[in-house]
């Protein structure tokens, strides 16, 4: 099997290797590509599923070029969004295609932010740069992220971009469930129908 992953960060690759482990998925084959979003360097609301999707067009562009006969493409992206209740979130998404064109999107759990780290994103002020003065260290969102500092590491970048993952996988691999329950619910929507 061979997947293409729209990253050259160790962090996204060790979480997709972390995934396949987790999925049972063993015989494998990464290839890493260094892929711009097209979006802002910290996406916040619909702009992280976007900013993947424009990602896997990018792969897909470089699988063409290099005649590179791949099975999934995968683009991980995090970012923030709120919920139905104007929570502020920081969260990951990803996005997978198979060689047919087929996509599935999954995310991640999400960590609540407080309101000041709200209103500092959406001031485009930059998180991840704050924490790295804090901590001295430089890139520290290719290593812990947001999720690894609010936590002490409790929730690792690695963790939360491999359950995103795992759930964009889950309609790919787990189909017969998947298919079942759709089949059961179209059943019953035509009993309700018909007893109408």
């Amino acid at each position: 099997m061979l997947i293409l992953l729209s990253s050259e960060n160790p962090s996204k690759k060790r979480s997709l290797e972390l995934a396949l482990k987790e999925l049972k998925i063993t015989d494998y084959e990464i290839k890493t590509f260094k892929m711009e979003s097209g979006v802002h360097n910290q996406p916040i609301g619909y702009e992280i599923t976007r900013g993947a999707l424009n990602r896997n067009v990018g792969l897909k562009k470089i699988a063409q070029e290099q005649d590179l006969k791949y099975d999934y493409l995968v683009s991980i992206e995090g970012g923030f969004s709120t919920d139905e209740n104007g929570l502020p979130f920081v969260g990951t998404y990803c996005v997978i295609e198979n060689a047919f064109g087929h996509k599935s999107t999954g995310k991640s759990l999400g960590l609540r932010l407080s309101k000041d780290m709200w209103e500092y994103l959406r001031e485009g002020k930059d998180l991840n740069k704050l924490i790295s003065d804090i901590t001295k260290q430089e890139k520290y969102n290719e290593n812990g992220g947001i999720t690894g500092y609010l936590t002490e590491g409790l929730f690792s970048r690695e963790k939360i971009d491999r359950d995103a993952i795992i759930s964009s996988f889950i309609s790919f691999i787990f189909t017969k469930e998947r298919d079942r329950l759709n089949h059961e619910i179209e059943k019953r929507i035509k009993n309700d129908i018909d007893n109408d």
